[in-house]
């Protein structure tokens, strides 16, 4: 597939701040974003996430290091849940405040679920680093980049399939990948070296 194929399967694409933080971001503001109108995506998103807590409990963070970024999601899923616009939506995350707590959240998710499996996630990386090592370098700060095994590990840990656009420096070779393999995406995301985007499908009006 070449570039061109981008633009007729999808309607446009949806800008993400590069700060490192970008596919955290996008992650969680698409999610958000389907889910507006969708009641039953809304309880099974806070269900998810009100079972995450053990998760990160029994990977062993603190309630205090996740407890701010859990009560922000929880009130950012009642907002999708009472407003339903895309326009407040935006304009909380336009406030850095309100979305790095999602973004820490969904970094600390991530680290839970790899560490959890860790056994199976170890086979993945070089050099004998150790899952705990590689979660407390590359995964739990902030303006980490992500790869396959952080996306592999978040889509497993919300039960959020993503469908990947994979694009090269030159936009002419593009490969895409569904994490889980085989499943149906809900979100969709343009990869380019070092930065992720939202792709919106020219069959889904928004």
């Amino acid at each position: 597939m070449d570039g061109a194929d981008i633009g007729r399967k999808y309607a446009y694409f949806r800008k993400t701040l590069g700060d490192g933080n970008c596919f955290y971001r996008a992650v969680s503001f698409a999610y958000l974003e389907s889910l507006l109108g969708s009641k039953k995506g809304i309880q099974k998103l806070r269900k998810n996430l009100m079972q995450s807590r053990e998760e990160l409990s029994s990977a062993g963070f603190a309630e205090s290091r996740f407890e701010n970024s859990f009560t922000t999601f929880m009130d950012m899923i009642d907002l999708v849940e009472t407003d339903g616009s895309v326009s407040k939506l935006l304009a909380v995350f336009n406030n850095h405040g309100v979305s790095d707590h999602l973004v820490q959240y969904l970094r600390l998710l991530t680290s839970a679920y790899l560490q959890k499996r860790s056994e199976f996630f170890e086979l993945f990386l070089e050099g004998g680093v150790s899952i705990k090592d590689f979660c407390t370098q590359e995964v739990e700060p902030m303006a980490m980049e992500s790869d396959h095994i952080h996306i592999t590990a978040l889509t497993h840990a919300l039960s959020l399939p993503i469908q990947v656009e994979y694009m090269d420096k030159t936009d002419t070779e593009v490969n895409h990948h569904v994490f889980p393999e085989g499943a149906k995406p809900v979100v969709y995301l343009l990869y380019k070296p070092g930065h992720y985007d939202i792709l919106y499908k020219a069959n889904k009006p928004k």
